[in-house]
Parts: structure tokens; C-alpha cells; sequence
């Protein structure tokens, strides 16, 4: 009887004890809607965490075809420069263990992490977190919705490299820079095809 009591206890802390889930990536959560070619991002922070990152951009093409690119791994290169390494570890149904290295400016080195990451297709979704790595947290998720003629693609990230000589502003200037660019790439994926 106490296993049982115990193992729900654990379900229910693992279970309410979540991430940055897609449900909450909705067109009426994040505020005014960008026009045209503008990329909304900002940066909220609660406590002393580091903040989380909400960008939100039109791409011109429609929700289906936007999450087969985001979701394929012939363009991972195209899309996600930064990222070195991308290997599947593990699979059940939609749940993935994902084993990927980051790629950082001299003089600091590469940093790797294994990502728990769930695929949402019916809500063209996704989201990941860290469970190890020398990247100290990573954990985010995007949403496609369709937008008068295309899709607006709503990603919020919350990420720490790990590194004790770089401070959390530093860190979150560095998120507010950087992830604009997947929206971008993805146009520019679109744009040349």
C-alpha cells in the first residue's frame, strides 16, 4: 500500500512539475501580433531563474509544410546552424531522447545535452528539456498556427549553457539574439525553395 501511495506521489510531482508545454503557446497569450516581416520577441523573468524568450513570426507558407521542415532532418543544418550533432537515442511513440551538441564562439567549447522531446503533430508542436548535458537548461517548445495565408510560429525557450564565467544577463542577451534566427532561417528556407 505505501509503494502505491509513494509511485503516485512521484506521478503527480513529475506530472505538475513541467516545462514549457505547447498548450500555452496560443496567438492570444503572446500579446499584438507581429506584422508582415517583424519578429516580436521578449523576456520575462520570474525570481531569480533566468528569463524565458517568446518569439513570434509570419512565415509564408502553410502550418503543414512548416512543421515538415522544422521537424526533418535534412534541413536540421539549414535551420538550426548552431546545431553540430543531432542523434536519436531513444523513441516510444511521440517521446524522444534526443543527444545534441551546441556549437559555441571561441574560446568556449561545445556544449552537448540529451533532450526529452515530445512531437505534437496534430497541433504542428513540439517541446524538449534537458535531462543531462553540460548544458546546465534547456528546455522550450513551438507552435504553428495558421495566420491569414501562412503560419505564425510561436517558440518560447528558456536556456543556461552552463558556463560559470558568463553571467545570466550576458545569457539572456545571448537568447534574445539568437532566437529570432530560427524564425528567420525558416523563411529563408521557404524563400529559396
Amino acid at each position: 500500500m505505501r509503494a502505491r501511495i509513494l509511485i503516485i506521489i512521484i506521478l503527480f510531482i513529475s506530472t505538475s512539475v513541467s516545462g514549457i508545454e505547447p498548450d500555452s503557446l496560443k496567438p492570444e497569450a503572446v500579446g499584438p501580433l507581429p506584422s508582415g516581416q517583424e519578429i516580436r520577441k521578449s523576456l520575462v523573468r520570474k525570481g531569480k531563474s533566468l528569463g524565458i524568450v517568446t518569439v513570434v513570426g509570419y512565415i509564408n507558407a502553410k502550418p503543414s509544410e512548416v512543421y515538415r521542415a522544422l521537424t526533418n532532418p535534412d534541413l536540421l543544418h539549414r535551420i538550426f546552424p548552431k546545431v553540430k550533432k543531432n542523434e536519436q537515442r531513444y523513441r516510444q511513440g511521440n517521446l524522444y531522447h534526443f543527444y545534441s551538441e551546441l556549437a559555441f564562439p571561441w574560446p568556449l567549447e561545445d556544449r552537448w545535452s540529451l533532450n526529452e522531446t515530445r512531437f505534437y503533430p496534430s497541433q504542428y508542436a513540439i517541446s524538449w528539456k534537458r535531462i543531462d548535458g553540460s548544458i546546465k537548461v534547456n528546455e522550450g517548445a513551438w507552435r504553428l498556427h495558421p495566420y491569414r495565408n501562412g503560419t505564425l510560429m510561436i517558440y518560447r525557450v528558456r536556456f543556461d549553457p552552463g558556463l560559470s564565467l558568463v553571467p545570466d544577463w550576458l545569457v539572456e542577451y545571448g537568447m534574445e539574439q539568437e532566437a529570432p534566427s530560427i524564425i528567420k532561417n525558416v523563411r529563408s528556407y521557404f524563400a529559396s525553395i
